[in-house]
């Protein structure tokens, strides 16, 4: 007999990192899942029912601002992630060398979420929404971003950069030149935020190496993957080839819908989906959490498996924590959401004034994060 603190039963249980989808059992004991050998029977202090629900690991949003109180745009992570089935979050360029520590010693260790962050090439970071953050490639500090990534090496995973052209003015695409040079001297990774580029779409791909992320692939501002054609760039294709991750982070307003469902028709799938959730978007109709991004995704042709690999197995991999987290696997770190496909019609917008009705909606019932229960919907269960 195996012995488990939480059965879940009577679930499709979809594990992209192993290939399976398909009705099953998951079993938590302590802070790891287990499973039982052959015919081996299965005593639970707890069970929970299942029937009818989508079983996955713990979602991982990839792009997210959870740096409340220390920027304009940060949301409360637990309160805005754990309703969601989000267990683990990357926060993506909130804060820069003059901010971070406050963030990663002041709003992390409070937070029950899994959290990693993405260091800002700019000093300050996203700290307001009042002007841009600066970005005159002269005065990004390369040897406090190598400070920091060594001192925190478990939590400052990367750089990121913004390069709009609204937003790097005069010094156009030698701000994320100078971004790419300073990650590649320290070793790191590089997020780009690309979303109406000073250049074509291509020419910022064929300048990351294999493991930067390009963010907002979807985006439809000024020069996007698409091309005259309605076909997704050759350049676009052969930066994925090298290695490039391509990440949707939705936001308000860094996504589109008629691109996403260009891309999507032509094959080309997103190797992440994310939300780039903040304050402003939490819970409202442009974005909300992470399930309504997924389902928006599905609703414009991403079948389900690869919605969910998107934001499990795949940015666990990215993280090079595959294994441990992004999947339900006997051993890994018991992160998992319970979540219901509603026959429910949601009508979303963005900020470039598109608007679709999504049909089914992924609608969370239960998180556990560590072997703990942190959500559960009043009715479920």
């Amino acid at each position: 007999m195996i012995r488990a603190d939480i059965l879940i039963r009577g679930g499709t249980v979809i594990d992209p990192a192993r290939g399976l989808s398909g009705p099953g059992d998951v079993l938590v004991r302590g802070d790891r899942i287990v499973a039982p050998a052959a015919g081996e029977s299965v005593e639970a202090a707890e069970t929970v029912d299942a029937t009818g629900c989508l079983v996955t690991p713990g979602l991982i949003d990839n792009h997210a601002h959870v740096c409340p109180g220390g920027t304009a745009l940060g949301c409360a992570p637990d309160a805005t992630l754990l309703p969601m089935g989000v267990t683990t979050v990357i926060d993506a360029g909130s804060t820069g060398v003059d901010t971070c520590e406050a963030f990663i010693r002041g709003v992390i260790p409070q937070s029950r979420v899994r959290m990693f962050c993405l260091l800002n090439v700019s000093s300050e970071g996203l700290a307001t929404t009042l002007h841009s953050e600066g970005l005159n490639p002269a005065q990004f500090d390369a040897d406090r971003l190598g400070y920091f990534l060594g001192k925190f090496p478990h939590i400052a995973i990367g750089l990121k950069v913004r390069c709009s052209t609204e937003l790097v003015g005069e010094y156009g695409i030698g701000v994320l030149a100078r971004a790419v040079e300073i990650a590649g001297a320290l070793g790191t990774t590089l997020t780009v935020h690309t979303t109406n580029p000073t250049c074509d779409m291509g020419e910022i791909a064929a300048m990351l190496k294999p493991g930067d992320t390009f963010c907002h692939v979807f985006h439809g501002k000024g020069n996007t993957i698409i091309d005259a054609n309605g076909r997704v760039k050759e350049s676009i294709r052969a930066a994925r080839r090298r290695g490039v991750l391509f990440d949707t982070a939705d936001g308000m307003n860094n996504h589109s819908y008629s691109v996403i469902k260009a891309a999507i028709a032509d094959d080309f799938l997103p190797d992440i989906i994310s939300s780039d959730l903040g304050i402003a978007s939490a819970f409202g109709d442009m974005v909300f959490g992470l399930p309504v991004v997924m389902s928006k995704h599905m609703a414009l042709g991403l079948p389900l498996e690869a919605t969910v690999r998107a934001c499990t197995a795949a940015p666990a991999a990215a993280l090079g924590m595959a294994g441990k987290i992004g999947t339900l696997a006997p051993g890994a770190i018991a992160d998992v959401a319970v979540l219901r496909l509603r026959d429910k019609e949601r009508r979303l917008h963005n900020k470039i004034g598109e608007s679709m009705v999504v049909p089914k909606l992924l609608v969370p019932q239960m998180t556990i994060l560590d072997g703990k229960i942190v959500f559960r919907q009043v009715d479920f269960c």
